[in-house]
């Protein structure tokens, strides 16, 4: 039986996981989830009761393990941010993109160094208040970018994405980004000018 993980990650990202485990789950097949919080639990148990999924749940040593069951019928009348609870804290730094590749060096390297920077932020105790895209650091806000999903749940966690709009236009990907703000490099100045500190990476 599938077992999507979601022990020590912040809402909404188990839910998003749930809901997408759900629509790959054929009807009469069952996957099990795993949560080692409280409130995702609850955030859970009600997604799938507001859209009508039968599930159990056990508990050992401080991990719940929800066994679901896609039913028939038409699934996800609730959204996942429905459910959105922002993480517990925000610091008062930046992240500032520069380029959609982390470091100098080897393409590949570099791509993977980014996804794993990136991925990493969500795990923080502490999230930065804004992130900042300019130059080739927007091709990271692509809608085929290789970390789009992990930005998605970045914002959704309450963390301000903004990006520089006449580098966007420079590389004609107006009708490629739909994530966060296109912004003026005045205002990205000004983030940067009053952050506690600028992570560039």
């Amino acid at each position: 039986m599938r077992t999507i993980d979601t022990r020590g990650q912040q809402c909404p990202v188990p839910i998003i996981a749930t809901k997408k485990a759900l629509k790959e789950t054929k009807t009469g097949e069952a996957f099990k989830v795993l949560a080692d919080s409280l409130t995702t639990l609850n955030n859970l148990t009600r997604f799938l009761k507001d859209n009508k999924t039968e599930f159990s749940v056990e508990e050992s040593a401080g991990v719940w393990t929800l066994t679901i069951k896609k039913g028939a019928g038409d699934f996800v009348q609730a959204e996942a941010d429905d459910y959105f609870i922002p993480h517990f804290s925000r610091g008062e730094f930046v992240v500032a993109f520069t380029s959609d590749k982390m470091g100098t060096g080897d393409d590949e390297l570099g791509n993977l160094l980014m996804v794993n920077f990136i991925k990493a932020i969500k795990e923080l105790d502490v999230l930065p208040a804004k992130m900042v895209f300019y130059n080739r650091g927007i091709m990271l806000g692509k809608d085929d970018s290789h970390v789009i999903e992990h930005l998605r749940e970045i914002e959704k966690m309450g963390v301000k994405l903004l990006l520089c709009a006449t580098c966007v236009n420079f590389y004609s990907l107006a009708e490629k980004i739909h994530i966060g703000t296109l912004s003026n490099m005045y205002e990205i100045a000004q983030t940067m000018a009053s952050a506690t500190n600028v992570i560039k990476p």
